[in-house]
């Protein structure tokens, strides 16, 4: 059973409810019909570098519907957004070492009837350590919104705000981040969309490329720890030198040659991206290290070229290295192209083990059943025109597609041709995704690889997680850590050291828990009907103050119009540890989690685990687990809620997930 987290937002299409008074805070309309005022979030920014200076950036994104719009109004309008809204902070001057701000943003700002910017939806945060690049020439200059307002620590904080029909290049020394603010459903039995204002969403995009450490949690949620990573920034800039054997320790290093962009410091493309971007030029007028006397810039190169020991020739065509050469070996090696000439592609056979041939064998099979169905789109006329834009399923078009793990869907649409419903003999996609991350992309694990690099299948994914040891996206469906939602009033984001963060602790779905409550049958569907109120998590021996956890801790406090009946423990500093919650009621749960819960083999059933569960909550001991009112009388119902407790894993994608379910709440158990 996972955790419910819904909130709704309803009632008839009409007018606009009206405006809050603080422009901050935005009226919409709440599931019954009524004015449910939402309140401003905030993104907080801590520059923990020494001697660094950092420029922030937010961005919002375009969308042909805006549906955070059309849930706060419920209304079915889509107010297109068709312009990227940029809002710098401290423009051209950024933040200081040691210094932070903190960026109040409302739901949405209205530019004038039907033109929004809204901040909730789709964001990024860039962030910076050089200046060159972050404006675009052609970016129109706003007055910055009322309600959107920001505050310095050790610092100033002005802000200013652009539009802009286009994101930032690549080429910027920056390290990019992706948020959500809410979520916009439609209800079952509803075509109108709801706003849930409760939780952030969070990831960091190295998948895309790894240039900056950087860290994201939650605001006012501190059992949730960070995602990506707090070392120092020079730390984290040699870790990617010692990837590309920069220094003679690292010479035989499994990424030297990998690419980086053509910039005075080290940018690294993730997997698909060393593909997808081989042949892309910049501008002639950019100032990067790499320019051709003929010809333009390179958007990739190679460390050699970086540091001045190309040729011209080189500078022009020289895009990656022996790290990417033995991808494409290992490719030409291990399965059969039929007959096509891809000598152009491999320098060398490699000795593939039987177990990866025929596993990779798989992987190539069901993106050739892809690419036929995606034929088949095109031969029922529901693409654009007659002829395919990729007409062959070929060596090249296949290293772009699997180590991007997308569809053939050019001409189609975004949402054609869907991977999850490709099938082959044998595997379904659910079956397929699982095997390509566990046993290719993770490979640089096991012991044949370890002892033969040249059967690494993507060195990038080691570089992100034991290199630098960041719980972040590697690859597309690389789920160990990668996008987060989370109850918050906003997002901590932190470069180059902890400072700032609630929880310093990195998250990891195998450290925690969630807890989920039963719904009572009467509150089915009642999205804006609570269950649980607050809760809060003490972990024993941890307070002198409170070693036994004692106190009636209870500091996440939930909002009253969302129908929440479960919450996660994410990071606790140690166990046994001590979970209280209120429900809709005001009555108090109280349990003791005695031990962290046992890893899942993938060789047990998942009802079979987890395996300590009888030492992860004792149902004999009732002591440790009661339901009180706030006077500390026990009720009724109290031990026969207690008993009910059940410690299971989940399955989830490729992720292991901890609950610890329980009944409904007391006053609706039979």
């Amino acid at each position: 059973m996972g955790v419910l987290v819904l909130a709704g937002v309803g009632g008839g299409l009409g007018s606009p409810p009206p405006e809050a008074a603080n422009p901050a805070t935005i009226a919409c309309k709440d599931y019954d019909g009524s004015t449910m005022m939402v309140e401003p979030k905030t993104i907080t920014i801590h520059n923990n570098s020494d001697t660094d200076t950092i420029y922030p950036v937010l961005a919002t994104s375009k969308n042909a519907v805006n549906e955070w719009v059309q849930a706060c109004l419920r209304s079915s309008e889509p107010f297109p957004t068709e312009y990227v809204y940029k809002l710098y902070v401290n423009e051209g001057v950024g933040i200081k070492p040691g210094s932070s701000v903190t960026i109040t943003l409302p739901l949405y700002s209205e530019l004038s009837a039907g033109r929004f910017i809204t901040w909730w939806n789709g964001g990024r945060v860039v962030l910076a350590d050089r200046n060159d690049r972050l404006r675009n020439k052609d970016d129109q200059k706003l007055n910055t919104p009322e309600g959107v307002t920001c505050q310095g620590e050790n610092d100033n904080c002005a802000l200013t705000t652009y539009s802009s029909d286009v994101q930032f290049p690549e080429n910027i020394y920056a390290q990019l981040s992706e948020y959500t603010f809410g979520d916009s459903i439609v209800p079952e039995g509803e075509t109108l969309r709801l706003l849930k204002p409760e939780n952030v969403g969070y990831n960091i995009s190295y998948v895309d490329h790894v240039y900056m450490p950087v860290a994201i949690g939650p605001r006012n949620n501190p059992y949730i720890g960070y995602s990506g990573s707090v070392q120092p920034l020079s730390q984290f800039k040699t870790r990617l030198g010692e990837f590309l054997g920069a220094t003679p320790e690292t010479a035989s290093s499994v990424g030297r040659g990998w690419p980086v962009y053509n910039l005075d410091a080290l940018k690294l493309p993730g997997g698909y991206n060393i593909f997808a971007q081989r042949s892309g030029t910049l501008p002639p007028e950019d100032n990067v290290p790499i320019k051709p006397v003929s010809g333009f810039p390179p958007v990739l190169s190679v460390l050699d070229c970086l540091q001045g020991r190309c040729t011209e020739e080189q500078k022009k065509s020289l895009h990656y290295g022996e790290a990417v050469q033995r991808m494409q070996n290992l490719w030409g090696s291990c399965v059969s192209w039929n007959g096509e000439d891809i000598s152009a592609y491999i320098t060398e056979k490699v000795a593939c083990p039987q177990d990866m041939q025929d596993k990779m064998a798989v992987i190539k099979q069901f993106f050739e059943q892809n690419h036929e169905n995606y034929l088949h789109l095109y031969r029922a006329g529901q693409c654009q025109g007659t002829t395919p834009e990729k007409p062959s399923f070929n060596y090249w078009e296949a290293m772009m597609h699997i180590y991007g793990w997308v569809p053939f869907n050019e001409g189609c649409g975004a949402n054609a041709n869907k991977l999850a419903d490709t099938k082959i003999t044998g595997w379904d996609h659910e079956k397929a995704q699982s095997m390509y991350i566990h046993d290719l992309q993770y490979n640089h694990q096991q012991p044949s690889v370890i002892a033969n690099p040249k059967l690494t299948f993507n060195p990038y994914v080691k570089l992100i997680h034991d290199d630098l040891k960041m719980n972040a996206y590697g690859f597309s469906v690389d789920d160990a850590v990668g996008f987060m939602s989370e109850v918050g009033e906003g997002l901590v984001f932190t470069v180059g050291g902890a400072k700032g963060l609630e929880n310093e602790a990195q998250f990891s779905y195998a450290d925690g828990f969630s807890v989920a409550v039963g719904v009572p049958a009467s509150l089915n569907g009642k999205i804006n009907k609570p269950v649980i109120k607050k809760y809060g998590v003490c972990s024993f021996r941890q307070d002198p103050a409170d070693p036994n956890c004692e106190s009636d801790k209870q500091d996440v406090v939930l909002p009253g119009n969302s129908q929440i009946a479960g919450f996660r423990v994410g990071t606790v500093a140690s166990y046994p540890v001590r979970v209280r919650f209120t429900d809709l009621n005001d009555w108090v749960y109280s349990f003791v989690v005695k031990e962290k819960f046992a890893a899942c083999s993938v060789s047990l059933n998942a009802s079979e685990c987890p395996t300590n569960r009888a030492r992860i909550f004792d149902k004999q001991d009732l002591a440790s687990c009661t339901v009180t009112d706030s006077k500390g009388v026990k009720h009724p119902k109290s031990d026969d809620w207690c008993v009910n407790a059940n410690p299971n894993q989940q399955r989830e994608k490729q992720l292991t997930k901890n609950y610890l379910s329980f009944p409904q709440p007391v006053d609706f158990m039979n």
